[in-house]
């Protein structure tokens, strides 16, 4: 096998490769012998015809053409092996000679892992904030709770703050329902904030089976953009009023939800907050960590076959995200007036910093030397097959050929980001 290699740009190569007839023989036998099998030769088994019978019947140049991906997998492999590419995502290839009696020759492009230059990163200092739980935090999370247990009692009286209502709405722009703006028995809490600004305020004082008209500016900084800034004409009829009885804040309630009084629920709700702020922070200066490494290094450029895949991993997130909360992803991009092609070309810059952050994690782990070896796999996996033993899903998952090497992976990058976290975050 001879082998060509010429640099191209972005982290690319083109080999030209030419297999030799001794090293496409063995292929044109497995080929021969496959054909062999699915259509019977008479006078012998399925598979067990001699080369030149199985040649005569079907054409050397068929069985050529049913060789070539086999060739063509094996040699590649080798070529890269050779050359000592650390190769990314799968090739383009294009065969240039194929022909009775001569060498195979094919042209592979492939994209290599960009080649990363860490600066002085070990230099840097990026600060973790402090984290304490605020009051109004507290206060927050203890109204969610009581929400939690409220009762609920249909009224006959007008709607006043803190009720409940269930209204029929519908809402208009040039005399045209907008799309998501039509609800019929709609659940809303007046005070709560959760409808544009304006509306819960104009339910108030309202009674079941009135109705009202009324006008309303969408906010400026809206999600649906079509909306955005927007008057739109507002129709409402309420069909049911709930006064709500909020449970008083005191040790009984505490012991309702398992505590023993008040004054130690609400410390464990600080330290439930305290936790939940600290993980968030630790991702944070995680991040910035990172972003701050990169800024340091030289980084070359991406190919695109790995932003690709990348950004069609986020999308399959999004899609995962999008179906846990009930909805579809052609719904979804429907409601933000967009296509799938729209959000790739969105995802591309976040992709590419994606990308940037694993390089440089696998970067330092080669020049630290931060391996993970079997026994720490073995542990992990224990620990994994004990927590989810209950969990038929997740130990089909954990079972899964391919989930030692994921695993693997997941450790060292927590490793890798152990060591930054220890070097340059304060």
């Amino acid at each position: 096998m001879k082998i060509t290699k010429k640099d191209l740009d972005k982290s690319q190569v083109e080999l030209t490769i030419e297999v030799s007839l001794k090293e496409i023989k063995p292929h044109l036998d497995k080929a021969a012998n496959k054909m062999a099998a699915n259509k019977k030769i008479p006078g012998f088994r399925p598979g067990k015809a001699p080369y030149d019978l199985v040649k005569n019947k079907f054409g050397e140049m068929t069985i050529l053409q049913a060789a070539i991906d086999s060739i063509v997998s094996e040699t590649y492999f080798k070529a890269v092996t050779s050359e000592k590419l650390q190769a990314v995502g799968q090739p383009q290839i294009n065969v240039e000679k194929i022909a009775l009696n001569n060498p195979i020759v094919y042209k592979a492009i492939v994209a290599l892992l960009p080649k990363i230059t860490l600066g002085d990163w070990k230099s840097l200092s990026v600060k973790k904030q402090s984290i304490k739980a605020s009051d109004e935090e507290v206060e927050k999370a203890i109204q969610q709770l009581q929400s939690m247990n409220v009762k609920e009692k249909i009224s006959n009286k007008a709607i006043s703050k803190g009720d409940k209502a269930e209204i029929d709405f519908e809402v208009t722009f040039d005399k045209v329902v907008i799309e998501g703006g039509k609800h019929n028995k709609y659940p809303i809490v007046i005070g709560e904030g959760n409808m544009i600004p304006g509306f819960e305020d104009n339910l108030i004082g309202m009674k079941k089976g009135e109705e009202k008209k009324f006008d309303l500016k969408f906010p400026d900084k809206y999600f649906q953009e079509s909306l955005a800034g927007k008057e739109h004409k507002f129709a409402v009829k309420v069909t049911e009023v709930y006064k709500r009885d909020l449970p008083k804040l005191d040790d009984a309630f505490a012991k309702t939800i398992g505590f023993e009084s008040l004054d130690k629920f609400k410390k464990q709700l600080v330290k439930n907050i305290v936790q939940e702020k600290t993980t968030k922070e630790e991702q944070r200066v995680e991040v910035e960590a990172i972003k701050a490494i990169g800024a340091t290094s030289e980084i070359a450029d991406i190919p695109q076959i790995l932003i690709h895949n990348e950004v069609h991993k986020m999308l399959h997130e999004l899609e995962h995200s999008i179906k846990q909360q009930g909805m579809d992803m052609d719904g979804y991009l429907k409601s933000i007036k967009k296509t799938k092609e729209d959000m790739q070309k969105d995802f591309e810059p976040q992709a590419i910093e994606r990308i940037k952050g694993a390089l440089i994690l696998r970067q330092i782990s080669d020049e630290e030397k931060i391996t993970i070896d079997d026994k720490q796999i073995d542990e992990e996996l224990a620990k994994q097959e004990k927590m989810y033993k209950d969990n038929p899903q997740a130990m089909q998952n954990i079972k899964q050929p391919d989930y030692r090497a994921y695993l693997q992976n997941l450790l060292a990058n927590q490793a890798v980001i152990k060591f930054i976290n220890e070097k340059i975050i304060k």
